[in-house]
């Protein structure tokens, strides 16, 4: 994306955002998230993300996250007001972009709701990097913003925050993607911190264990997932067998490691296997078209259509979470199509 924007004028000091957008009707009011529509409005949300990511390219690279978030909700709030009211810097910026865009490509008071509302959802799918300015990095390197040296270092920072999570590069790569296999990998970020609840509390850093004290729950997985790093092939292909669903995200470990090996058909007796024993396994169906996404996209297909199937079957999520992975699923079959 290469857009210019140094030098555009405002109409007036009177002009304010809201006046560049279409009226409300009945049918626009219906939709509810933009979710699984991301292509109807991609130049609208592209150029919210574009300005974020120039601003703090070119102008301050101390922002952070929570500086993007806070602007995009006032421009939300008050973006009725004169363009004078925004301030100086990130918030004008994303302003006077979204009011050049509108002008060739107008949408309703509910669409640029939705389209800064996905803008919100997408920073904080990030959110769990544990960095305050994951999702300002990440858009500029999406953005094509990094010189070779910036986008180098910053690929190595993820691949190092991969291997701390004992993740494989499989998934190092997923985030780092620019495209399709993005959908995916919020959704099992997503649905993970969902139906994952509490793991226990975290023990301060430094402290001593007493004599006989039990780990807590979130030191068994801990030491559970490095046992499985050290497993050899088959002890980790019966481990999942019996433990596929608790640790979905071993699964996904494990069918990475296969996929970069071309052990396609350990991966299709895995799946095999498991789909015996668990037909509602969502992650499975989901990391499944993640690795055909590209070299068998007709497999990928059918694999979210699993997954969709699958969403019926789960108990204790809300009715709008399904609808929204319904969604995402849907928009990965369209782009297969």
């Amino acid at each position: 994306m290469n857009h210019e924007t140094g030098g555009r004028s405002i109409k007036g000091v009177e002009d304010s955002l809201f006046q560049h957008l279409a009226p409300d009707t009945p049918e626009v009011k219906k939709i509810k998230s933009l979710q699984g529509r991301e292509y109807e409005y991609a130049e609208h949300i592209g150029i919210a993300e574009y300005s974020i990511a120039r601003h703090f390219y070119e102008a301050d690279r101390k922002i952070k996250d929570k500086d993007a978030v806070s602007a995009l909700k006032n421009i939300r709030k008050n973006g009725n007001k004169n363009i004078s009211f925004f301030k100086e810097g990130l918030e004008k910026e994303i302003v006077k972009n979204l009011i050049d865009l509108l002008e060739e490509k107008p949408v309703t008071h509910h669409e640029l709701k939705l389209v800064i509302d996905y803008v919100l959802e997408i920073i904080d799918n990030r959110s769990w990097m544990e960095d305050e300015q994951a999702y300002i990095k990440w858009v500029a390197y999406v953005m094509d913003l990094f010189t070779e040296e910036e986008n180098e270092e910053y690929e190595k920072s993820i691949k190092k925050l991969a291997a701390k999570l004992g993740l494989s590069s499989k998934h190092a790569d997923l985030i780092l993607l620019k495209g399709d296999e993005e959908d995916y990998f919020e959704f099992v970020e997503g649905y993970g911190e969902e139906n994952e609840g509490d793991k226990g509390e975290k023990r301060d850093e430094g402290g001593e264990r007493d004599e006989g004290e039990e780990l807590t729950e979130e030191e068994m997985i801990a030491e559970v997932e490095s046992s499985f790093l050290s497993m050899e092939d088959s002890e980790k292909f019966d481990f999942l067998l019996e433990n596929g669903p608790e640790f979905y995200e071993l699964t996904g470990v494990y069918i990475s490691e296969l996929s970069e090996k071309g052990e396609f058909e350990r991966i299709q007796e895995l799946y095999g296997k498991l789909t015996e024993k668990y037909d509602d396994f969502i992650y499975l169906y989901v990391f499944m078209g993640a690795t055909y996404f590209e070299i068998e996209p007709a497999l990928a297909k059918s694999y979210f259509e699993n997954a969709q199937n699958a969403l019926d079957k789960l108990d204790g999520l809300s009715d709008s979470t399904k609808e929204r992975l319904r969604a995402s699923f849907l928009n990965l079959i369209k782009k297969i199509n």
